[in-house]
């Protein structure tokens, strides 16, 4: 995370790069906002099952996984006077309140984006040489001490707080702040081919919606290691098929009734859910039977470890 850079979460901004100063040595002059002074993304489980090895040295060992990140910042919130300064405070706690977070986005029981950047010389990846990205994150711990000798009395006075907050991340991805969106061909039985480029460095599941009309079929997929069916049985009327691939859920929305059908999702040659590879791959998706109505794309979140 480059602290020189904007810093956002639930529309605070933690770092403001533009931090506003207002000249002079009197009343209403000063710094105003809030500026990160230090931000470590570097706590990290690993999961990973081990046992002692029988009769012998070592140990035996499982397949590794990473577990929640914790995202540990401090910063100073700045104001000009007393009252501005206490109520940006009310601002930045109600912005860093895991219960408010998980009120605006119950969904996503509070684990909502925060936005931050980092410089790139990778020009021809990204022209405007910075990687804007995100991580999901719900705030766990927030203190900013008031100390007497440092507020004093004056409530005419610019003032700064010192302030320090641990995030959790049940998803240790960074992720690009926007999607690779592919849109699929409208109509019915045809495939349709294409690459899936992933800037990233690491490994990320991807999300399909696709609309369809009251006639059965499938639809075969090959993409990120994956190979699977939907099989889309007959009905009376148009249907939503979202297929989750962060929560490893197959759901189909029909007359704004959405159900679990994992029934309808079959894995072939050994395979299990995608995972877009760092880089570029292919994928190639068949629909046969069904017609594909607009609206219809797959998206994921270029990711980096």
């Amino acid at each position: 995370m480059d602290i020189s850079r904007d810093v956002e979460y639930r529309g605070f901004l933690l770092n403001d790069e533009t931090i506003s100063i207002a000249p002079g040595g009197g009343i209403g002059s000063g710094i105003s906002g809030c500026v990160l002074d230090s931000c470590d993304l570097s706590d990290v489980d690993v999961v990973q099952f081990t046992e002692k090895r029988s009769l012998s040295d070592g140990m035996d060992a499982g397949d590794v996984y990473m577990g929640g990140r914790r995202v540990r910042m401090a910063g100073t919130l700045y104001a000009v006077t007393k009252a501005l300064l206490f109520d940006s405070l009310q601002e930045l706690r109600d912005a860093l309140s895991p219960t408010l977070a998980f009120r605006e986005s119950p969904g996503d029981k509070g684990y909502l984006p925060l936005y931050f950047s980092v410089p790139t010389n990778r020009l021809a990846d990204y022209p405007a040489g910075a990687i804007a990205l995100r991580v999901l994150a719900m705030p766990r711990a927030f203190q900013a001490i008031i100390q007497k000798d440092h507020i004093g009395d004056d409530d005419a006075a610019a003032l700064a707080v010192p302030w320090q907050a641990t995030l959790v991340m049940r998803d240790p991805r960074i992720m690009s702040a926007e999607p690779q969106d592919i849109s699929f061909t409208t109509g019915g039985t045809h495939t349709q081919t294409g690459d899936l480029v992933n800037r990233g460095s690491y490994h990320c599941p991807l999300n399909m919606l696709i609309s369809v009309t009251s006639a059965a079929g499938t639809i075969t997929c090959q993409m990120g290691g994956s190979v699977f069916t939907i099989t889309v049985p007959s009905s009376t009327g148009a249907r939503l098929i979202r297929y989750n691939g962060e929560e490893k859920v197959l759901t189909v929305e029909e007359a704004d009734v959405e159900a679990l059908r994992m029934d309808l999702l079959t894995f072939q040659q050994q395979t299990t859910h995608p995972l877009v590879p760092g880089g570029t791959s292919e994928f190639s998706v068949t629909f046969t039977g069904v017609t594909v109505q607009s609206g219809s794309h797959l998206w994921f979140w270029e990711s980096y470890a």
